[in-house]
């Protein structure tokens, strides 16, 4: 999710924790479902503050993973609050199936803390018991109760078997245990997806998310999946072994009619910039079709070239600049040894390397 959609709310522990534009979805659905029913402004007020407490649960259940990876040896970048729930961004997991474990737990474990304090609470402190609450719609009185409920609900829809939600991790990590990784992410994987057309069918009867959560499990476990497989298949490789030593080069000043007419005519995703024979840039094919439409045959390589792509280092495992070219879109990497350019890293090729040697295993 792309942070120009999302509203920041704060960094706890140094997380980021955003909140998705489509959030305010879920806040005029559940305004439209209370008005619907007749509820007063106040009682409408209510739903949206419990759900707004609600969400507060999702962060903390979230927080509960992220701090559980970081104390692993895991990154956690940001946390984005989504209709369907919270997302933790990990620019790297624990991948030992006790770690992963760990993790995976941390999340409903928060849940279940939160329900004993309010469960404390209500025994304790709540002045109204629970025989005298009334449940047609959330109140002062019942806040408490149904929060709690929520909660669990929380966990136990969490710990369903169905990947990549926690349950599914950790059925994973379980397997893991008695077989590789891979092996282990594809049967949960199909697991996952028994669930994922469950929720999907359920959803178009009874509640419209279920849909949307039945399609996340689906192009969540699919993606995963595809990044083991690559995983299982670079992790001995580095850039080295596929840098391209050959590749299609411009001058800094020449023109971009110029890149036009030698863009057909290279493999590669795009050009290596050079000024007075030194290394200065990427022209990729998408930044030279935006360069022509904003400035026109004319306009010079240098006002369009990317000098801002940090390069990578010969050494450097191949999975890890996978993971990094996909996840921030870029096609071409340069690639450098002891601060010398020795040529570029292409997607295309890395896809390509992969497959052959896939096919090779």
């Amino acid at each position: 999710m792309k942070s120009r959609y999302s509203l920041k709310l704060g960094k706890p522990f140094g997380i980021q924790v955003s909140v998705h534009w489509t959030f305010s979805l879920l806040i005029a659905w559940i305004v439209l479902i209370s008005a619907s029913r007749g509820l007063e402004t106040t009682q409408i007020l209510m739903h949206v503050l419990f759900v707004l407490a609600l969400f507060v649960c999702v962060v903390l259940h979230e927080l509960g993973h992220s701090l559980a990876a970081i104390r692993l040896g895991g990154e956690v970048k940001s946390i984005i609050l989504l209709p369907i729930g919270g997302m933790a961004q990990m620019s790297k997991m624990p991948e030992k199936p006790k770690e992963e474990f760990i993790v995976s737990a941390a999340g409903p474990l928060v849940n279940i803390v939160i329900a004993a304090v309010l469960w404390v609470y209500l025994v304790t402190l709540h002045t109204t018991p629970v025989s005298q609450m009334e449940f047609e719609s959330i109140t002062m009185k019942n806040f408490p109760l149904m929060l709690l409920a929520a909660n669990l609900f929380i966990v136990v829809f969490n710990l369903i078997p169905a990947f990549p939600m926690d349950g599914g991790r950790l059925f994973r990590s379980a397997l893991s245990i008695r077989m590789s990784r891979l092996k282990a992410t594809q049967i949960a994987k199909d697991i996952g997806q028994v669930f994922a057309i469950f929720f999907i069918i359920a959803g178009l009867f009874f509640n419209p998310f279920l849909v949307i959560i039945g399609f996340f499990i689906l192009l969540g476990a699919k993606g995963e999946h595809e990044m083991i497989k690559y995983q299982d298949v670079l992790k001995n490789y580095t850039v080295e072994d596929i840098i391209s030593t050959s590749y299609a080069e411009l001058d800094a000043e020449d023109n971009l009619g110029k890149a036009a007419e030698e863009l057909i005519h290279i493999p590669d995703n795009g050009f290596v910039v050079k000024t007075d024979g030194q290394y200065s840039g990427i022209l990729t094919k998408n930044d030279l079709i935006n360069g022509l439409n904003a400035h026109g045959k004319e306009g010079k390589v240098q006002d369009v070239m990317r000098n801002d792509i940090k390069p990578v280092t010969a050494d450097t495992p191949l999975f890890e600049i996978y993971q990094h070219m996909q996840k921030n879109r870029l096609y071409l990497l340069p690639v450098f040894s002891d601060d010398q350019f020795k040529g570029i890293l292409d997607l295309e090729n890395l896809n390509e390397f992969f497959l052959i040697k896939k096919a090779l295993v």
